[in-house]
Parts: C-alpha cells; structure tokens; sequence
C-alpha cells in the first residue's frame, strides 16, 4: 500500500525521481562497470533505490537471478537473466531491499539453456559432469556464496541436491535454502566503540599478544545442557548469557569452533560450511524460537559485544580449505552393495557413479573455479581428506575469502581467526602437492592485508594438511609491511612433548617430537618460529583440543574407543552403516590408562599439563572443558552430526556436583592468574626479551643432564634496569617427571615462596578432612599467601613446583 501510495503521489514524475518495483538494469546506476568485472560487488548491495547482485561464475553460458517470498516457495516471484561483467554476472533490481529471499540457477557447457527447458526436465541435457569438469544443472536453486544469510538447511524430503541420472531432474527451486538480503539494526554499546577504537591503536590494555590465553569452546556445546542455568541454550545468545565464565576463569579470549551455516550432515563441530558469511542458523535463539532467518546476525554481534565488555576476545574457527557441498558421493558411501562371485568371495560395490555429488553453491556456479579437480576434471582433489579442496589461490577462492575475513572483522567485530588446515591456503594453484612461496600465496596476501591489519587481527593456522608433498609446519609467513603481524601456529609438538613426558616413563629432557625438546617447548619453539620474523606468541601451546582425546581421557584409556554409544550412536544402532565410523581419529594419542583406583594421581597429571602450558613461553590454548576433568569414554573424533548430544555437551549439572572437579576449574583459573601476572617471565615479546632464566640440575648447578626427567629452571633478575623484568620477583620451577621423589637445593640468598604444587596430597580426603578450608578450591596453588621454604625442597615423584621471590 504505501509502494501504491508513492506511486500515486507521484504521478507525472520521471522515472529518476520513485521507485520502480523490479525494474531491472546491468549494474546499480552508482557502480562503475569495471569494479563489477573486477570482484569489487559481489553478493548483494543495498545500494540506490534497491540491491545489485552479483556472482562469481566465469564458466557459465547465464546465470539467473531468482525472487522469493517465501523460504518454502517452489516458484519465484520474479526470475531476471543477468548481464556479464568480465566473469561477473550482475544485476540491480530496484525496489527491493532487505528481507529479499533470493537464489541462483545457472546453465554452462554440459547443460546449455533451452528457451523449453522448465524446472524438473532435462531438456538440453549433455552430462552430469563434462570432460571439462563443468557441474551446471538449472533443476538445483544455488545460494549465493556472498549471501550473509540463508533461510533454512536443505529440505531433502522435498527435493534431492544431488546431481546423478536419478537425482538431476528433481527439481529444488522450493527444497533448497534461499539467500537472504540482510541489513543489520544491531546498536554496539558504548564499550564496544572503546574496544574497537583501542583494538585499531593497539593500546587495549590486557590484550596484547603476550597477554592471550585461549579457551577452545564449542558455540553450542557450551551452554546446550539444560542445567547450564541460561535462558536461551545452545545459542549465541546463551553463550553471552554466560560470558561471565571465561572472565572468571582468567582467559583473555575464546576460540570458537565454526560458526558458519553448515548443511544437515554437517557435523556437530561443523568442519563443513556451506557459505562463508552466513552464521548458523541453529545456534541462533531467536531463529529458533521462531524468529526471522537475518536475526542470526545481530544475535552473533550480541555475543561478541557482551563477550568484549567482559575482557574476552572472540577468535573463530574458519574452514576455507574445503566446503559442505562434500566430495562425490561414491568417496563417502562405498558399500552400498556386495557382488558375489562363482568362489563365493565379496567385493563391495559402490552404486554411486562419478556423476553423483550434491550440489548446494559453487559447484554449480563455476565447479572448475572454485575447487580443485583431479586431473581427470571428473572428482576432486583431497590434501583436506573430506572429499573435496577448493581453490584459495585463484581469482574466486581468493577473493571469497578475504571478503569473508573482511565482514567478521569489519561488520561482525571478530578479532581473530584459526584457519582450518591452512596449509591448502598456500598450496600452488594447480599444482597441488606444492607449496608457493607462502609469502606470495593467500597466506602471505592475509598477512598483509589492509583491513585486518588496520583491528591487529590475529591470524593463526592449524599448519598441517591430510595430503600433499610440502611441509607446512613452520613455514608460515610474518607480515611484509607490518612488523609484528604473522602467523600463529598450533604447536603439535609442544602437545606431543608434554604428553609423552607425563605417560611415557622413558621420556626425557632432550627426547625430541619433529625435532623439538623440552627446553624448545618451554621456550617458544625458536628453531621452528624464529627464523622468518615471528616471536615466541606465535607458538600456540596446546595438550588437548576439539580433535583427539581430552585431556582427562588422555590419562585414561591406552588407545581411542570410538565404538561407544554415547558420542557415536549410529554405531550402535547400525554398525554396517555407511555413516558409521570407528576407525578416524588419531592412533598415537601418547595416552595411559592410569587405572580407575587412581584418580587422585590423574588430576596431579592433568595440573603438570595444565602448568607446562602456563609456564611455557608461547600463546597457551585450553580445551573447554578440561578444567573440569570433561571426558567423551575415550572417544577422540566426536565429530559427527550424530554426536550432537548432552553427552558431548557441558554437563554443567555433573560437573558441579562434585567437589574435585570444582577444585580444578580453580586451579586452573589460579595458574591462569598467575601466568598474566607474570608475563615478564612467561610471556615475552621476543626471543631472548624473557627475565633471563638458568636451567639448572636439582644440586641448583647449571649443569642440568638433559637425558633425565629432572630439571630447574630459574629466572632470575640480572639488575639490568629498564627492562620488563626489572625489580620484578624471581621465580624457580621444578619439575620431576621422575615416579619417584627429587630433593631440589633451592637458590640463597632470597626468600622463597611456594605458590603452587601439582602432587595429589594437597588435592587428597587426607589434607581436606584436616585443613578446614574450602573443599571446593584448590589448595594445590596459593598466590597471595605463599608459605615460605627455604634449603631444600622434595619435590614428589610426577609433580611440579614454583617458587616465587618474596619480599
């Protein structure tokens, strides 16, 4: 009515002075052709008096631009063919605006348009997949991979995604999820502005690179127990709702698993993302409770906002490598049946062709563009090891994904990003078992890079791959215009050395993991990091993450037991199932099962992990829920969709009805405390920019012998003046990974403190019953009141102590 009323009001006007509803042109008149061709709008753009759309699809013959008005739809309301711009397909549509649900189909070379085509025939059919590599197929309605949100998943009861002689002609203009046009009405807060302001100058005090320690969470697992005591569980917004606990905790900044839409076989850690812009619409509260679709975005800016106003930064788990859109179907299930020969012996046989492969954006926009294909064009390249690779060094990937930065960091305020095996990011364009020059690849091109410059993003990359010829480990490049500004690295060595010197007994000092020792892991991992330009915070010092054991399980159980029904129920209920799957997840955990008579002795384990992280000069990660002694039965790759269940989740309820574990989670935040008070010595800016340190034998002689499992280490100030460490107190750990007890000769001429011990008897019903204290808190570490010890200290088998310098 009002459009009506406009119009009316407007009689005898030109056609530059209202609004015309769907009329259509090239480009939006305020674009210039030329930014169109060269990638500068793609997606949609709210812009003039409606919204340009355009798409990267070079191999198309055309490309469709489809109306909705309706999520369920099954016809549009309008269908336009839009205009080429170089590989570009644009069009501006005037009069719509935010709330327009759209979609794409597209024709190319093995399936040319036909004026008598319809939706549902195969009229011009040639092949699913030509000699080319081309996956056209205009009966699949493709989301727009700029799109900042989607409807819905995939409705396959209404209409398959896969391509295939007996799926290409089903038609999915109303089963597929549509794109959204989307305009944010979120208002930052006052604090917000603070933030970003301080983010941009680099002054955020308590958020320097030394200052980091991260917590990986699951954005739903967090709070999707009902128990968890927030209003909206599961969601952003109920994560906010309980933001308070990682402040609590002592952590400066959570790294979330995936946040972007994900299909329905996506898996609960959601490593398969069907648009890089668009956040999950499941974890989204007000979607769920029955909420428009585009409310997911101003949710996910609430999370973040609250989350910066307790201190917490927001680093997200970004998945470029490969896409939910999956590899052939024939790589996934692959015994669909059994043929028997005259002998009577089996061979599986797969019924699915190389022709079947779903088909949800890019693969039906540009297959060849956006992937990697093998050399045949008919499947997909797998350095990833999920079936597909796409192609982050060419013209769409490359674009796509710095677009994709560019909104979290700009519209969404991430502050920074984990890369999902981010070697693929820097593999050679086409020659995918090598590496460029990382520097000039799209490692070297985000490192660089103005806009995420410009907030001091951190970068950090899971460095390995599941393929190729190339050793990425270490090879990941510093900023070449911004000193400072690299990559960060998880540090699978520094996890690998400090599990094995807890269960392995014949572990020592010098025994190497890829060439690392235990003074390497203790002081940043130079030999690895320090030759092109990073420091020591650009070693990402973990024992346990969302992939592999926890780190209770890692003390508990000799080998994984992926067989159980609580984290993999298809298992159990159909152990033929293509989908089920026992055999993934690493085989060399380095883990021990300690026996269940010794669960004292575990958590004094688990405390020497917990300290080695804090105590290590490097950027320290937590796994969620390893302050409180989390297991998944010795599941280590609860991965899959089916395993989404209170089992993997928080559970809060259990967790806080018992005294040890809430003993635990304040150590934790105790040792966590401790560390950011003390980064002179933990966390240095440099290499050698550490109070300087002595590594010394029990005897406090400077000869430690590295071939044992004993060792002291004492920073100590050289009253040297002007330096961080100056006039700061002195500090000694000693560690005794021996099973049994090491006088330690203490250091004279100082009074010393002890303010922490890992052995059980501080943790023991023996102690608790006598001490009085809190039996819910950790007497295990005392900060403010270190009881003082003085000649020599036993250190007990398996334990590690700290001493601080008192006044």
């Amino acid at each position: 009515m009002l459009l009506l009323l406009s119009l009316v009001a407007c009689t005898g006007c030109t056609p530059e002075e209202y609004t015309r509803l769907y009329h259509t042109e090239a480009l939006a008149p305020s674009l210039v052709e030329g930014d169109v061709a060269a990638l500068e709008h793609l997606g949609p753009t709210l812009i003039d008096r409606g919204v340009n759309f355009g798409v990267y699809a070079a191999a198309a013959e055309r490309v469709d631009l489809l109306l909705f008005d309706d999520a369920d739809a099954e016809e549009p309301i309008q269908r336009f063919t839009m205009e080429r711009f170089g590989d570009v397909s644009n069009l501006y549509v005037e009069g719509v605006g935010a709330g327009q649900l759209y979609g794409f189909v597209a024709w190319g070379p093995n399936w040319p348009h036909d004026n008598d085509w319809y939706c549902g025939a195969q009229t011009a059919f040639v092949a699913d997949v030509d000699a080319s590599g081309n996956r056209f197929n205009p009966n699949k309605l493709l989301t727009d991979p700029w799109s900042k949100a989607l409807t819905r998943d995939h409705d396959w009861g209404a209409g398959s995604a896969g391509s295939g002689e007996s799926r290409r002609a089903q038609c999915t203009w109303g089963a597929g999820a549509k794109s959204i046009v989307v305009e944010s009405e979120y208002a930052w807060s006052e604090g917000e502005t603070a933030w970003r302001d301080a983010r941009a100058d680099g002054s955020l005090a308590g958020h320097d690179w030394t200052d980091l320690v991260l917590y990986e969470v699951h954005p739903k697992g967090f709070t999707a127990n009902g128990i968890t005591g927030v209003d909206h569980p599961g969601t952003f917004r109920g994560l906010a709702e309980n933001s308070a606990y990682f402040a609590e905790l002592g952590v400066t900044g959570i790294e979330l698993l995936p946040v972007h839409e994900k299909p329905l076989d996506g898996g609960y850690w959601g490593y398969n993302n069907v648009s890089f812009f668009a956040p999950e619409l499941t974890y989204s509260a007000d979607y769920e409770y029955g909420g428009e679709p585009a409310a997911v975005i101003d949710e996910f800016k609430l999370m973040v906002d609250t989350l910066h106003q307790q201190g917490v930064e927001v680093i997200v788990d970004v998945v470029y490598n490969h896409t939910g859109e999956g590899g052939l179907w024939r790589d996934k299930v692959y015994t669909d049946d059994f043929l028997t020969d005259e002998s009577g012996m089996q061979e599986a046989y797969n019924l699915d062709t190389v022709e079947a492969a779903t088909i949800y954006n890019l693969r039906g926009l540009d297959n060849n563009a956006y992937y990697a294909l093998s050399e045949d064009k008919q499947g997909y390249w797998n350095n990833t090891g999920v079936g597909n690779e796409t192609r982050p060094n060419y013209t769409p990937g490359h674009r796509l994904v710095l677009d994709s930065l560019h909104y979290m960091v700009e519209e969404l305020h991430v502050d920074g990003f984990r890369f999902d095996l981010a070697g693929i990011l820097g593999e050679k364009d086409g020659d995918y078992n090598n590496w460029d020059d990382p520097t000039q690849s799209l490692l070297g091109d985000i490192a660089d890079d103005p806009v995420l410059q410009a907030y001091n993003t951190r970068i950090i990359a899971e460095p390995w791959t599941a393929g190729g010829s190339y050793t990425s480990i270490g090879n990941f490049p510093a900023s070449s215009n911004k000193e400072g500004t690299a990559w960060g690295e998880w540090n699978a060595s520094f996890r690998d050395w400090w599990r094995s010197i807890v269960n392995n007994d014949a572990w020592v000092l010098n025994s190497t993991e890829s060439g690392i020792d235990g003074g390497g892991t203790l002081t940043g991992t130079q030999a690895r990091y320090g030759a092109n330009g990073r420091e020591p915070y650009h070693s990402v010092n973990f024992v346990t993450c969302h992939d592999g054991f926890t780190m209770y399980d890692l003390l508990s159980y000799n080998e994984k037991n992926n067989y159980g029904c609580q984290l993999n129920p298809t298992c159990c209920e159909n152990f033929t199932s293509a989908w089920c799957d026992v055999d993934s997840g690493e085989d060399n955990n380095r883990s021990r099962d300690w026996g269940a008579e010794a669960e004292p002795f575990k958590r004094q384990l688990m405390r020497n992990l917990f300290v080695g992280m804090v105590i290590a000069q490097g950027t320290p990660m937590l796994y969620g829920g390893d302050e409180w002694l989390r297991t998944q039965y010795g599941n280590n790759n609860a991965y899959s969709t089916a395993a989404d269940n209170e089992w993997n989740w928080f559970r809060w309820g259990e967790w806080q009805a018992q005294d040890e574990r809430w003993r635990m989670k304040d150590f934790v935040a105790a040792a966590v405390r401790f560390r950011l008070d003390r980064t002179y010595a933990f966390s240095p800016k440099e290499y050698g920019g550490a109070m300087p340190l002595s590594w010394k034998n029990p005897g406090n002689t400077g000869d430690p012998d590295w071939g044992s499992r004993e060792l002291m280490i004492h920073w100590y100030d050289d009253g040297a003046e002007g330096e961080a460490w100056s006039g700061k107190p002195e500090l000694l750990v000693m560690m005794n990974m021996n099973r049994s007890d090491v006088t330690f000769q203490l250091p004279e001429g100082r009074t010393w403190g002890r303010v922490l011990d890992t052995q059980s008897y501080w943790d023991s019903d023996e102690y608790l019953a006598t001490a009085g204290g809190d039996v819910r808190s950790s007497a295990n570490v005392s900060v403010t009141t270190p009881e003082v010890v003085s000649g020599a200290y036993v250190v007990t088998g398996s334990s590690i102590v700290i001493l601080e310098e008192q006044p």
